[in-house]
C-alpha cells in the first residue's frame, strides 16, 4: 500500500512539478528570446516533459514570434510555428500566415505517369519546362512523388450580344450593337493527393468584340475577332494548370517527398499531419522512423522531438 502511494505521488509530481523552472530557465524566460525558448521547449518535449515545454514557450511573446517568423525562410518559419504549437505556447501563427508559408515552401517534387516509363504529355512537358524551376517541379517517369494522369486541354468559342463604344471615321465615339467573342481554353487532369485522386482544373480565356457597320454613324465594320492562336491559348491553359497543381500540392504535400533538405522535411511533416488528421502527429514522431530521425538531425532537433510543423 505504501509503495502504491509513493508511486502515485511520483506520477503526480511528474505532471505538476514539470512546470517548475530552474533559476537558469527563469532567466531564459525573462530574456524572452523566442528562438532560445522554443528550442529549449523542444528539448523538454523530447524528454517527455510537456509541462516544462509549455512553461518555457510561455515566455515567447506574440510580437517576438512574429518578428522571428518574418526574418526566417518559409521552411524555418514553419518550424518556429510548429515548435510554438507543439509546446502549447500562447503565441501562435494564424492559419492565413501558415497557408502563405506553405505556398512559398516549394519542396522538390517529381511528377510522373500512372504506368512507369511514360513520357509527359506535350502540353504538360512544355509547362514544366517553363514553370518547373520556379515551382521546384520535375518529371520522373519511373518513381515519381506524385502520380499525374493525362492533362486534357480543350478550346471553346462562345458568343453573346452586347453594346460596344467604338471610334468612327471622324474620331468620335459611337455606341453600336456588337458581339462579344470568348475563346476559353480548359485544362484538366487527375492527380493523386493525400491518398485520393483529385481532378485539377484551370481555365485561360481571351475576349474580343466584332460589330457591323453602323449606317449614319461613320463606323467601319469589324468582322474578325483578334485573339491568340489556339496553340497559344492551350499553352497558357497548361501553365495555369501547373500553377493550380502547385497550389494543391502546397496544401497537401505527398508523403513520398524527398527529405534531403529542410523544405522536404517540413513538407513531410505536413503530410503526416494531414494524412493522420492530427495536427501534432509529426511533432509527436509519427512517420517512418528512418525519415523522422533523418529530419531531426537535418533540422537540428533533439532526438524524440519529431518534426514540429503547424
Amino acid at each position: 500500500m505504501r509503495a502504491s502511494v509513493h508511486a502515485l505521488a511520483g506520477l503526480l509530481c511528474l505532471s505538476a512539478c514539470a512546470h517548475a523552472l530552474t533559476p537558469d530557465q527563469e532567466t531564459m524566460v525573462q530574456r524572452g528570446d523566442c528562438a532560445e525558448l522554443l528550442r529549449a521547449a523542444d528539448a523538454a518535449r523530447a524528454r517527455e516533459q510537456g509541462g516544462l515545454a509549455s512553461s518555457l514557450a510561455a515566455g515567447c511573446a506574440q510580437d517576438k514570434l512574429n518578428a522571428l517568423i518574418a526574418s526566417a525562410t518559409p521552411a524555418e518559419a514553419m518550424l518556429w510555428c510548429g515548435r510554438a504549437k507543439a509546446a502549447s505556447a500562447a503565441a501562435v501563427c494564424d492559419s492565413a500566415a501558415i497557408a502563405s508559408l506553405a505556398g512559398q515552401l516549394r519542396p522538390r517534387l517529381t511528377l510522373g505517369p500512372p504506368e512507369p516509363g511514360l513520357s509527359a504529355d506535350p502540353s504538360l512537358a512544355g509547362a514544366l519546362a517553363e514553370l518547373g524551376p520556379a515551382y521546384n517541379l520535375g518529371w520522373e517517369a519511373d518513381e515519381p512523388d506524385v502520380i499525374v494522369g493525362r492533362v486534357l486541354i480543350t478550346v471553346d468559342h462562345a458568343t453573346n450580344s452586347t453594346v460596344a463604344q467604338v471610334a468612327d471615321t471622324k474620331g468620335g465615339k459611337q455606341r453600336v450593337p456588337a458581339v462579344q467573342h470568348r475563346f476559353i481554353a480548359r485544362a484538366q487532369g487527375e492527380v493523386e493527393l493525400a491518398g485520393k485522386t483529385r481532378t485539377i482544373r484551370a481555365t485561360e480565356e481571351a475576349r474580343d468584340l466584332t460589330w457591323a457597320a453602323a449606317p449614319g454613324t461613320s463606323v467601319a465594320a469589324k468582322s474578325d475577332p483578334q485573339v491568340p492562336a489556339e496553340a497559344e491559348l492551350k499553352r497558357r491553359a497548361a501553365l495555369a494548370w501547373v500553377k493550380a497543381l502547385a497550389k494543391a500540392l502546397a496544401a497537401a504535400p505527398p508523403e513520398a517527398v524527398d527529405v534531403t533538405d529542410a523544405r522536404g522535411c517540413v513538407a513531410y511533416g505536413l503530410s503526416l499531419n494531414l494524412l493522420s488528421g492530427d495536427p501534432l502527429a509529426a511533432a509527436n514522431g509519427l512517420g517512418e522512423p528512418a525519415k523522422v530521425s533523418a529530419c531531426e538531425k537535418l533540422l537540428d532537433e533533439p532526438a524524440g522531438a519529431g518534426i514540429p510543423v503547424p
